[in-house]
């Protein structure tokens, strides 16, 4: 039967904490797991981050992990708070600060956490988190090959922490697992992005980019 799910809606809201820089080197995901920690400064919720990556060949899902009580260098990968899985259609080519939803609330006004990508694709096809070419003490990343172990220290990893009910919106999570992502060109929306996974597993799934087309101020239609 088909019914509606409950949501939750994701905006712009305001930056809590970020690590940026002019720094330009790819991290490549096929070769590691990557961690980076932040502090979540005057909110007791996530409401979505931004990372700087970009794609190589077809790339590979980007899974994105929220956790708390992480203490790398000695193994300890605390605990999970969050897993968000982004298509790997979706992420373009060029490096960019690619949205992703969290919309986590019960947290600590600043507490210290941590942002973990999940090493995936291979020298071909693969994912880079972009960041600088020095580590950063008020930034700490960490990298690690296997599953389990302690990390060894990485230079510093770019990435944009935001929560708040203000400006456009970005997501609506469905459920829990699915999301859209909502792409604006100037003042209108100029593509949506549909991530439905399985009931098995976050492969395959509805994976879709709808891109709108306006005339003037009214739309038109949409292609897939």
């Amino acid at each position: 039967m088909l019914a509606l799910q409950p949501f939750v809606l994701l905006y712009e809201g305001t930056q809590r904490d970020a690590k940026t820089g002019a720094g330009v080197v790819e991290n490549s995901l096929a070769n590691y797991h990557y961690c980076a920690r932040f502090t979540l400064t005057g909110s007791t919720e996530i409401g979505r981050i931004e990372l700087e990556i970009d794609k190589d060949g077809t790339g590979a899902d980007l899974v994105v992990q929220i956790r708390q009580g992480m203490v790398p260098g000695s193994g300890n990968d605390g605990t999970l708070l969050k897993q968000v899985v982004v298509p790997k259609e979706f992420i373009p080519t060029s490096r960019t600060y690619w949205s992703i939803p969290v919309g986590l609330t019960g947290l600590t006004s600043g507490g210290q956490y941590w942002l973990v990508v999940v090493r995936a694709g291979d020298a071909t096809n693969k994912l880079d988190w972009v960041g600088e070419s020095s580590q950063d003490v008020n930034y700490p990343a960490y990298y690690r090959a296997g599953d389990s172990g302690a990390w060894t220290a990485n230079n510093a990893l770019h990435f944009r922490v935001y929560s708040g009910a203000s400006g456009d919106l970005r997501h609506s999570i469905y459920a829990g697992t699915g999301y859209t992502t909502v792409e604006y060109s100037g003042e209108v929306i100029s593509k949506v992005y549909r991530y439905l996974p399985p009931a098995d597993g976050p492969d395959g799934g509805i994976r879709d980019v709808l891109t709108y087309n306006w005339s003037g101020e009214y739309l038109i239609g949409g292609d897939v």
